[in-house]
C-alpha cells in the first residue's frame, strides 16, 4: 500500500486529487494539508511514500519546502 498526502492550499484542488486517489486501490490517503508547515508535521509523524505537492503556496512554495526535506517522499 502506498501512503500519500496532499499538500495544496486550494480546497478544490485537494478534492480533485482525493477523488483520483480514491479510485486507486493501492494508494491510501493519510492526510490533506493546506500548508507546508502542516505537511512537515505529518511527514515527521507518519511514514509517507508519495506527496502530491502544490508549487505555488503562500509563505513557502512547494519547491522551497521540498528542498528543506532531508529524505522526501516521491513527489
Amino acid at each position: 500500500m502506498i501512503r500519500a498526502i496532499i499538500v495544496d492550499d486550494e480546497p478544490l484542488a485537494q478534492e480533485i486529487i482525493e477523488t483520483y486517489i480514491q479510485k486507486m486501490a493501492n494508494i491510501e490517503l493519510v492526510a490533506k494539508c493546506d500548508s507546508a508547515l502542516m505537511a512537515n508535521q505529518i511527514l515527521q509523524s507518519e511514514a509517507i511514500d508519495l506527496m502530491f505537492l502544490d508549487i505555488q503556496m503562500p509563505q513557502l512554495t512547494g519547491i522551497e519546502f521540498l528542498k528543506t526535506l532531508a529524505d522526501p517522499p516521491c513527489v
